[in-house]
């Protein structure tokens, strides 16, 4: 398997927990010292709090995501992917859409998401 199928297979297990409401199932998605960079807000670290964080967007009515890889580049057991998300709620409405960036590690046989990074396409 190549490492774009690899990561949009890694990205569906993150959509798969986001639709069923498993704030920890997402954290699980993430290395073992993640950092997440969100709009308007300090630096997430750690599993516990990207759990917090990701619950915080599920009950702002968040029902699922939809992640579209643009380019991926391996360097190794990292990985940069770039991409653009839709945020949906209730009745697959789109919420927020979103330009990202995610740096992966390789851990085992797993691809873990180690720096996420997005920001908003809508109006502040």
């Amino acid at each position: 398997m190549d490492i774009l199928e690899e990561i949009k297979l890694a990205n569906k297990m993150l959509s798969d927990f986001l639709k069923a409401g498993d704030s920890q199932g997402i954290s699980g998605c993430y290395s073992v010292k993640p950092k997440l960079m969100a709009p308007n807000m300090k630096a997430i670290k750690g599993k516990k709090a990207i759990a917090k964080f990701w619950q915080g967007i599920l009950e702002m009515g968040v029902k699922s995501v939809n992640l579209r890889t643009l380019e991926v580049e391996k360097l190794g057991r990292t990985a940069i992917e770039t991409g653009v998300a839709s945020l949906k709620g209730p009745k697959g409405k789109v919420i927020d859409t979103l330009d990202y960036v995610v740096v992966w590690k390789k851990e085992g046989k797993t691809w873990k998401m180690h720096w996420d990074i997005f920001n908003s396409n809508s109006p502040a």
